[in-house]
């Protein structure tokens, strides 16, 4: 398969880089290499869309400063290149993340087991750790959990992990619902049902909790949803967003009926931990 390469000089480099590995990975890029000044991004040449690069958030912000260079590639080796640099990930010392390769290690609560075809919810990423670390605190033993967003599908086995009922992992990309699918085999997970769609859940059965690390303006449109498919008294948990869009998350949250129960910040990113309330607000 023809591979087109997109190298991308951003400044100042934090936080923007991130934010546009956040970016591309929903426009269908599947392989990421940092530089010193920004990062190197490939896709599969037939996905490839020039007009995608300028509606970038990034290309549009005031502080930042964007600009890139576009090549063709024949061939890339993703597995080869993911394990020449994939190195283990641990969360408050319970939650390791490896590879296959890697062998376990003694004193871990949850040894998870993953075989990435993408760069972006291996564990590694300051939002994943937020969402790891606020499953760990809440209990979510016996419930109907989502995870919206799947990727990897890190954050589900998680959550059969720590006692889920029941685990709906959605992706909108047929490459990462494969991945999930198959890191929800190397984990032994019976309670895992790995689905392609999106982000509307208003028909979906209600969830206890719902896991959605995915970027900003994904997240508000699909607020209202999200919160219609929740029980009452059910938590939902928002990552992949910057400290500096909490206002608007917040906005979008209360709009929606949700408090805000938690609230963390890994360096320029954000989490939100939200629950729909037992009653429901006076009209």
């Amino acid at each position: 398969m023809a591979y087109t390469v997109v190298d991308f000089l951003v400044a100042p480099v934090e936080p923007w880089r991130d934010l546009l590995l956040v970016e591309l990975v929903e426009l269908g890029y599947e392989g990421f290499e940092e530089t010193p000044g920004g990062l190197k991004a490939y896709i599969p040449t037939a996905l490839f869309h020039r007009a995608d690069l300028d509606r970038l958030r990034v290309a549009r912000e005031p502080h930042a400063s964007l600009s890139h260079t576009v090549g063709k590639l024949p061939e890339v080796n993703w597995n080869a290149q993911w394990e020449s640099g994939f190195q283990p990930v641990e969360v408050d010392g319970r939650v390791r993340v490896r590879a296959e390769f890697h062998a376990p290690v003694d004193g871990v609560e949850h040894d998870i087991v993953i075989t990435p075809r993408m760069a972006f919810g291996t564990g590694h990423h300051a939002t994943t750790r937020m969402m790891v670390r606020s499953m760990l605190q809440y209990p979510i033993q016996g419930q109907r959990v989502c995870d919206l967003g799947c990727g990897t599908g890190v954050l589900a086995i998680l959550a059969e992990r720590l006692g889920a009922a029941e685990v709906t992992a959605i992706d909108h990309d047929p490459v990462a619902v494969e991945n999930a699918r198959y890191n929800a085999q190397v984990n032994h997970c019976q309670r895992i049902t790995v689905e392609k769609g999106g982000t509307a859940l208003r028909d979906a059965p209600g969830y206890g909790t719902i896991l959605a690390n995915i970027e900003r303006n994904t997240l508000i449109n699909a607020m209202p949803g999200m919160a219609e498919a929740l029980l009452a008294g059910g938590h939902l948990l928002l990552s992949g967003f910057l400290r500096e869009d909490l206002p608007q998350m917040l906005d979008a949250m209360s709009n929606a009926g949700l408090v805000r129960v938690q609230q963390l910040e890994d360096g320029e990113w954000a989490f939100l931990r939200t629950a729909k309330p037992q009653t429901a607000r006076p009209a």
